[in-house]
């Protein structure tokens, strides 16, 4: 679903023991939505973006859910900018960075490399605006911000369509990764349409894709590690798959280090899962 915030975040930082450590308010300037954030391992990034919560068309879609309100406003003249405040906080301690206009519902992940926080996105040029299904054009987005300079650099690292959705290995979750996974993303005039598995790898530039035929779909996928070894791409992808031709949903697992192969094993499940869900691992012991 999708989340609005006042014009304020409250972040939060819980630790291992499910302890409440410190808590701490991000004033914003405006109510707008925020679905994600990253963080490194110094470091809480957030993107404050210009889709802008209307109070007048949320009453009007509560009163009226068929007559075409809708309560988020693509409003680019609001301006867009990341923010970067210390892990812990405080929040006078954020640092704000302007972008051009967009909107991105996910991270791939963020890091630390001495000054510069980097930050890669799935950065979506428009949101909820006429004529589109969902959003602009997508691209996969490198944002780089100097914290010495106070400049951001945007670098687009593939697109159009260079999928969404994105997974990482949790070891590597704020620190430098080499590889991300995505969903595939059609091209569809209806529907958001997702495909099959891609893996980018951001050493190299190299894109590896497995495409299932056009009535299968898959959700999000997700990096479990194998074992002890600390390979990045050692591990496997799971996710659901939904066959519009039969009706029959499936667990998916794909090796990570041979994506192009396609799932090593399918099993058949008695529930389908909506696309988009997002999910977790959590070992046997």
């Amino acid at each position: 679903g999708y989340g609005f915030t006042p014009p304020y975040l409250t972040y939060h930082v819980i630790e291992p023991d499910g302890r409440l450590s410190h808590s701490e308010v991000v004033d914003l300037p405006r109510s707008t939505m925020i679905h994600d954030f990253a963080i490194t391992d110094s470091d809480a990034v957030f993107w404050d973006l210009p889709v802008v919560f209307d109070l007048a068309a949320a009453i009007a879609f509560i009163e009226d859910p068929a007559g075409g309100a809708f309560p988020y406003t693509w409003s680019p003249d609001a301006g867009a900018r990341v923010g970067v405040m210390p892990l812990g906080g405080p929040a006078s301690g954020i640092r704000w960075f302007d972008v051009e206009p967009c909107f991105a519902f996910h991270g791939v992940n963020a890091f630390r490399r001495g000054s510069e926080v980097v930050l890669d996105i799935c950065r979506l040029s428009s949101m909820f605006t006429a004529g589109e299904v969902l959003g602009g054009e997508l691209t996969l987005r490198r944002w780089t911000m100097d914290t010495a300079t106070g400049l951001l650099r945007d670098d687009v690292i593939a697109g159009p369509d260079p999928g969404e959705l994105p997974s990482r290995d949790p070891r590597r979750v704020g620190r430098e990764h080499r590889y991300g996974w995505f969903v595939e993303t059609r091209p569809n005039d209806v529907t958001v349409d997702f495909g099959g598995l891609v893996k980018h790898d951001y050493a190299t530039g190299r894109r590896e894709l497995w495409q299932p035929p056009l009535h299968v779909h898959a959700g999000e996928w997700l990096f479990v590690p194998a074992g002890d070894d600390d390979a990045e791409d050692a591990g496997w992808l799971l996710t659901f798959l939904h066959d519009d031709a039969t009706g029959v949903s499936s667990l998916a697992i794909v090796d990570a280090t041979d994506v192009r192969a396609g799932p090593v094993a399918t099993i058949e499940i008695p529930q389908r899962v909506p696309y988009g869900f997002h999910g977790t691992w959590v070992p046997a012991t």
